[in-house]
C-alpha cells in the first residue's frame, strides 16, 4: 500500500508517520510537499492551526489542484483541521465572509458553542459504524475550536463538548477524523489500522 502524507501546510506530519509505521513498519509513507505523479492508495491530509491559512498554503503549494484531481482515485483521510477543510466553507476567516474548502464534501465549518476553547484532551468518542464499533466508548485525543456542520448520512461517529459535533465523517473514499489517533495511543493505533482497511476494501 502506497501512502503520502501532505506536509504542505502545518501540521503532525512526523507524529502521523511514526503511527503509520507503528500499525505496519512495512508500509511505504511519503510526505508530500507538493503534486506527484505517482498514484496513492492513501492520501492523508493533518492539520493544525488557521483554516484559512491552510487553503492558503495549499494553493501555493499546487496541492489544492493536485489534491482535487486525486479524489477519485485515492483514499483521502483529513486529520483534525485537515477533516474540515474537505468541506465546501469555514467561518474561520481573517477577512470578511466565509472561506471556501476543497469542498469533497457538502457542509460548513463553525466555531464550537462551548464557553472554553479550545476543546483540548481526551474525550469520549461514539462510533455509530460497525467497522469500528470496538473502538464505540474509547476517548481519543483532541484540539480544535471549529467543528463541521454537515449532514447526518456523513457522520460515522460524535463526540460532545457542551454540544454533539462530528468527530469523524465518510462518504465514498474521503473521510475526515476531527481528533487525532496519532496522539491517542492504543485507541488510535487501532483506529488508524480500520482506516487502512477501509482504503483496502475500495481496491
Amino acid at each position: 500500500m502506497n501512502i503520502a502524507i501532505v506536509s504542505s501546510m502545518p501540521g503532525n506530519v512526523m507524529n502521523l508517520y511514526r503511527a503509520l509505521k507503528r500499525v505496519d513498519q512495512d508500509l511505504k509513507v511519503e510526505l508530500l510537499e507538493g503534486p506527484a505523479q505517482k498514484p496513492y492508495d492513501v492520501i492523508f491530509l493533518p492539520g493544525v492551526g488557521h483554516f484559512e491559512e491552510a487553503m492558503r498554503r495549499l494553493r501555493e503549494n499546487k496541492m489544492e489542484k493536485f489534491l482535487l484531481n486525486q479524489v477519485e482515485k485515492s483514499f483521502i483521510v483529513g486529520i483534525c483541521l485537515g477533516m474540515q477543510i474537505l468541506f465546501e466553507e469555514s467561518e474561520e476567516s481573517i477577512s470578511a465572509g466565509p472561506v471556501r474548502g476543497l469542498g469533497f464534501l457538502r457542509g460548513s465549518v463553525t466555531k464550537l458553542k462551548a464557553d472554553v476553547l479550545p476543546h483540548v484532551g481526551w474525550n469520549q468518542v461514539r462510533f455509530l459504524d460497525d467497522r469500528f464499533k470496538d473502538l464505540d466508548g474509547k476517548h481519543f485525543y483532541f484540539v480544535h475550536s471549529y467543528r463541521v456542520v454537515c449532514d447526518e448520512s456523513l457522520i460515522v461517529a460524535t463526540c460532545e463538548y457542551e454540544e454533539e459535533f462530528p468527530a469523524m465523517v465518510l462518504k465514498n473514499g474521503v473521510m475526515g477524523i476531527q481528533f487525532h489517533p496519532e496522539k491517542s495511543h492504543l485507541a488510535g493505533k487501532i483506529l488508524l489500522k480500520r482506516v487502512l482497511e477501509c482504503a483496502s476494501s475500495r481496491r
